[in-house]
């Protein structure tokens, strides 16, 4: 019983919840097989950052319990925030948040920012702050234009998204429905479910969140054809720790994957 009502408290300390009449939970989310290979199902990357048995990437998502918020943000902390990339399928993906503020977002680079490019030749773990104007705040991810070449990290974080039509959010609400999506039925009020996010904080330390992405539209059929999704939500996989003392030097993904094995 501890460790349930451990993992209440600490989903109710860190999100805000904002439910429209619409809205209901749990929400419908389908996981499909890769198109890349079982190598590249969530559930295996899952059991080999964790260890085998430890997370069911179906029936332990936030949202996957009628009890569960939904749509839900997380709460501004006032301390360094760090993300690691557990795992990305494209070099171009990139990661950053965005100030929840009950509209849908701008990604002008005013209350918004990138936070780290999934590119094998860039840090994997980068730690950053929010402004303190910023109360609740979610994350997107959305890719880098072919052909952007080396862009500065600082200047990316500093410039809008140019590529705001691939962007995909942490608050389905955020997200087209699709016209077979979770919130067709709601629409324009709802929106397809595109980040599947799971506590790890009994694994990783308090406050540490997994977020498995699926860049493509999650509302379309799932099937391996160009209009389909597969729906594996292993495009981006990375990790929220709201407990990061060393901002600009996280931990390295490597060190930090080594302790599971």
């Amino acid at each position: 019983m501890r460790p349930v009502l451990t993992r209440l408290w600490a989903v109710l300390a860190l999100l805000s919840i904002t439910v429209p009449s619409l809205a209901a939970s749990p929400v419908p989310v389908v996981i499909g097989p890769s198109r890349d290979g079982s190598l590249h199902s969530l559930q295996r990357k899952v059991d080999r950052f964790l260890g085998i048995g430890r997370l069911n990437v179906r029936t332990d998502r936030v949202g996957a319990l009628a009890k569960d918020p939904d749509p839900w943000t997380w709460d501004n902390p006032g301390r360094a925030i760090e993300i690691t990339l557990v795992d990305a399928k494209s070099p171009h993906a990139r990661i950053g948040w965005y100030a929840e503020c009950g509209g849908s977002p701008v990604l002008d680079g005013v209350e918004d920012a990138v936070v780290l490019h999934c590119s094998p030749l860039r840090p994997g773990s980068r730690g950053f702050r929010l402004p303190s104007s910023v109360t609740r705040f979610g994350f997107f991810v959305t890719h880098q234009p072919e052909g952007a070449g080396a862009m500065g990290e600082a200047s990316a974080i500093a410039g809008p998204v140019q590529d705001l039509e691939s962007a995909i959010f942490s608050n389905r609400f955020c997200n087209d429905p699709g016209p077979l999506g979770a919130g067709a039925a709601h629409a324009p009020h709802d929106g397809d479910v595109q980040m599947l996010v799971y506590d790890v904080s009994r694994w990783l330390g308090p406050q540490t969140w997994l977020v498995a992405c699926e860049t493509s539209d999650s509302g379309r059929p799932v099937g391996h054809g160009v209009e389909e999704s597969d729906n594996d939500y292993s495009d981006v996989v990375f990790l929220v720790s709201g407990v990061s003392t060393t901002p600009t030097a996280g931990t390295s993904f490597g060190r930090l994957k080594s302790r599971f094995r």
